[in-house]
This record gives C-alpha cells, structure tokens and sequence, in this order.
C-alpha cells in the first residue's frame, strides 16, 4: 500500500509534538518561574537555529515574495505564537495528556470551517475517521487528571485550537502562492519576534533575568526541544502544503497516543520525564490507541 506524502508527514509531525508536549511539560514544572518563559526559551532556540536552517535556502533557492504574501506569513507566525502561549499556560494547570487531548478540538473546528469557507466537502469514511480520532483523543483526556484541572484549562484551549484553526488556513493560503521552505523560514522568524517581543514589558525582563540561573543548565535541553518543535512544524506545514488541512489536522489529532507512549517510556527508564498518570488506565488506553489507528486509516 503506498502512503500519499501528506499522510506520511501527518503521522510524523505528532511524533515530534509528543516529544515536546511532555519535555515542555517537565520545563514548565520544574524550570520556568513563569509558565510564558517557555515562549521566550522557545523564541531564542529557533532563534540559534535559523542561521543553519537558512543554508537550506543554497538548495532551494530564493524567489520574491509579495508584501502581502509576507503579511501572511508574519500573521501565521504571531498566531503560532499566540497559541503557545495559552498552551503554556494550560501546562502548568494540568497534565501532557490532557493538553495532547485538548489540541484535538482543532480537526472538529478546521472540518467544520473548511466546509463553511473553503467548501471543501470530503467522504463519508474520512467524516467518519475524523470523528473516531477526535472521540479517541477526547477518551484520552477523560481518562487523567481532575474535573478540576480540565475545566481549569479548557477555555484557553479552546481559544488556543481556535488560534491553530487560523493558523492552518492562513499556512494553505501561503503554501498555495509562495515556495513552501522560504514560507516556513519566514513564518519562523515571525515566531521567533513575536516570541521575544515580550521582553519590551519590563515586568517580564524582570522575571526571565531572575528566572536565568534555572534556565542556563537546561541550555541543551531547551535547544533539543525547540529542535522537534521545528520539525514538528516543518512536516505539519508541508503536510498542509500536500493535502487538506483538515485531514492533516484530524492525522495529527492522534497526538495523545503518541504522548502516552512517550511518557510511559519516559517515566519507566529516567523516572524524571514523563508522568506516572501514564500508566493510569492502561488497557483502555491501548484500546484507544487501536481505535486511532482504524480512525487514521479511515481519513487516508
């Protein structure tokens, strides 16, 4: 059976967002005084990393780009960001998983608007794969954590997918007119000033300067999560630029299975990574895996 090139991507992109789900997850617990300090840490390691992303550009090469083709992508970028910081902000009320689950609203949304928009109309079999992902994935957030917690954090999600919504369909309108390497560098600069634009508020210097002494072990780590932050990016954003953003997006909703694979192993070998809630609900959890993996199976 051969894989359309979309798919192939979806399904790698969340593999990389799992591994940043549950590292921000340990960051935002253990290392940052503020749960937004992750957007600036996260802001300067794309920012280190742009100058060897760019070399890629010597293959690719450079095309002009319209201001307004440029306007777009710096509005993807900003609300990229906007996005991670209530995603943050979420992290720090309650666990991966539910955060994983969370992002999931997003396919329900994007299907629904791409349908309204775009007329974008698809099978019944992919409806259906969209909808087992997305009750899978909302399975999985029922499973952890309190009432509490996920009441606590579900109106920041929700403007958080609604924030992810915006920014797959601006991506599409941008892939669609631009080369997509030079969209995804733009859009990544974008990210990375909307990122450090907090630093002008001197109240938010003041807490990273007193923030920095915890910060600086953690160097290596925060460059290698913000490292799968950019591939999970970069497969998201050629998936979209292959396929439909809804398929791509109700693909990446198998998110949750991956960060409970991820923080299962985690946990069992560092004891440090990872969350012991894992391994909460096991057989049930497995069995939702397989449902993803029949949902996955049905969009493509």
């Amino acid at each position: 059976m051969e894989f359309p090139p979309w798919l192939v991507l979806a399904l790698i992109s969340p593999v990389f967002w799992a591994i940043v789900n549950v590292l921000d997850s340990y960051c935002v617990d253990e290392v940052f005084d503020r749960p937004w300090v992750g957007m600036i840490t996260s802001a300067l390691a794309m920012l280190a990393a742009l100058p060897f992303l760019a070399v890629g550009l010597i293959f690719t090469g450079v095309s002009p780009m319209s201001a307004e083709t440029v306007g777009l992508c710096v509005l993807s970028g900003f609300v990229f960001m906007a996005s991670q910081f209530l995603y943050f902000k979420v992290l720090s009320v309650t666990e991966s998983g539910i955060v994983a689950a969370y992002w999931n609203m997003i396919p329900l949304f994007l299907a629904v608007v791409s349908f309204l928009l775009l007329e974008e109309r698809l099978t019944e079999a992919r409806y259906a794969g969209i909808a087992v992902l997305i009750l899978a994935s909302v399975a999985f957030c029922l499973l952890d954590g309190s009432l509490e917690s996920r009441w606590s954090s579900f109106w920041m999600m929700f403007a958080g997918a609604w924030l992810q919504v915006a920014y797959f369909l601006v991506q599409k309108q941008v892939f669609a007119i631009s080369p997509v390497y030079q969209a995804f560098l733009l859009i990544t600069l974008s990210m990375v000033v909307a990122g450090l634009s907090t630093l002008l508020l001197p109240r938010c210097r003041r807490i990273f300067r007193g923030n920095w002494p915890r910060i600086r072990p953690t160097l290596r780590l925060l460059f290698g999560i913000e490292v799968a932050n950019l591939i999970a990016i970069a497969t998201g954003q050629y998936a979209v630029s292959y396929g439909m953003p809804s398929l791509v997006s109700a693909v990446e909703a198998s998110l949750p299975a991956y960060t409970f694979v991820l923080s299962l192993v985690l946990f069992a070998v560092t004891r440090k990574y990872g969350e012991q809630e894992a391994r909460q609900w096991l057989p049930a959890k497995f069995l939702l895996v397989t449902a993803m993996v029949f949902g996955v199976w049905l969009v493509s």
